[in-house]
């Protein structure tokens, strides 16, 4: 996942998991071809998912097929160019400087730019020379990268080609035999599940995750999956679910070691799971709960992830405007406007929006017009 921690209200449209993108492949190889060629019509933009819709019921038979994999691929290649640990340390670098970026200044400032170094740089390393152990080094760095390029992809909106995305990236932790990688990115459909509005699937998926993450054996990712599936039961309306995986979470998290944590999962702390907490009490409609989370949100590194501070904000702001404190909502969501000023995100005007709508029975108010021409320039088309 990336270092945020929004949900946000979608419709959700229906279409077939005969796709070849959206298939957990029996075979590795049949897999990386499967990837390589989503990447080339990606770029390209010929795939047939740019323009499909989203259905959370395509993530359902990659999860199991994760859930069942005996994890004895023996990913070695006969290609002609040989790769090493410096062409692994390179996509994991590249990959890393992307990310920051991304958690930056939104997803549609790096989705192009990823995909575009997955097929020219990624592809050609894929279908070089390597050995079962470097294989595995290698398709696990993939794996990270795959997944970016799907959470870059999600916060733009392009939801079907973000669920390609993230099933190859399934596919390659598989391979790679990476286990907390794979929880990491069934955590990642469980989010975007629901932000979907599909409440039942981010269920599943959240706890198919937190299986996953006790077999890996970090904690951190179990207490996410945790939060996960509390959000998917708030979207529900189950609030003594909710309630009850709120907890978990929470002491999952204060029990945590985090000394050995992957590098990726650094964004889990107790401000992401404060606005989570906030996002669930949303949903809830109890926004005098959470008030107090959203603002304890904002102790988070908001230069480091820009975006996740923004999303906070217009948390917050929606959390007022639950209580009818309107005055106070408009000024936060004037902050959250300028924060998303520049950002690339429909994520970041998705929630813009939805606060907009909810303030706008209290048009004529002089918070709610100030807010109103502040926003209308940031949600203009370019």
């Amino acid at each position: 996942m990336s270092a945020d921690s929004g949900g946000q209200t979608q419709r959700v449209d229906q279409h077939g998991a005969s796709v070849p993108a959206l298939q957990f492949a029996p075979d590795w190889l049949d897999g990386a071809e499967t990837a390589t060629g989503l990447w080339r019509e990606d770029v390209e933009r010929r795939h047939m998912l740019r323009d499909a819709g989203f259905s959370a019921a395509a993530f359902m038979a990659p999860t199991m097929r994760w859930l069942t994999c005996p994890f004895d691929d023996q990913p070695a290649a006969e290609g002609d160019r040989p790769v090493g640990e410096p062409d692994v340390e390179m996509i994991r670098r590249i990959t890393g400087a992307y990310r920051a970026l991304d958690n930056q200044y939104g997803g549609g400032h790096v989705r192009e730019s990823v995909v575009r170094f997955l097929d020219q740089e990624v592809a050609a390393i894929l279908r070089g020379r390597y050995d079962a152990r470097t294989g595995r080094a290698l398709l696990s760095a993939v794996a990270e990268a795959t997944q970016l390029a799907a959470w870059a992809t999600y916060d733009v909106g392009m939801h079907a080609m973000a669920q390609a995305y993230l099933v190859q990236a399934l596919r390659f932790a598989a391979t790679a035999g990476d286990r907390a990688l794979g929880a990491e990115i069934l955590a990642a459909m469980s989010h975007q599940a629901t932000h979907m509005r599909a409440a039942s699937e981010a269920v599943d998926l959240a706890r198919a995750a937190g299986r996953a993450a006790a077999d890996a054996g970090v904690a951190a990712i179990q207490a996410e999956s945790a939060v996960l599936e509390a959000h998917g039961h708030a979207t529900a309306g189950n609030e003594r679910a909710c309630a009850a995986a709120l907890d978990r979470a929470e002491r999952t998290l204060d029990r945590a070691d985090r000394t050995s944590d992957p590098q990726w999962i650094g964004y889990f702390d107790e401000s992401y799971l404060a606005a989570k907490f906030g996002h669930c009490f949303v949903a809830l409609g109890r926004g005098d709960l959470a008030e107090r989370f959203a603002a304890r949100s904002l102790e988070m590194d908001g230069r480091r992830y820009a975006r996740g501070r923004q999303f906070n904000l217009a948390l917050l702001a929606v959390a007022h405007a639950q209580t009818g404190e309107v005055e106070r909502a408009s000024a936060v969501g004037v902050e959250a406007v300028e924060a998303a000023d520049g950002m690339r995100s429909a994520r970041a005007h998705d929630y813009l929006k939805d606060l907009a709508n909810r303030l706008a029975p209290h048009a004529g108010l002089p918070a709610v017009e100030a807010f109103k021409s502040r926003l209308r320039p940031v949600l203009r088309p370019a």
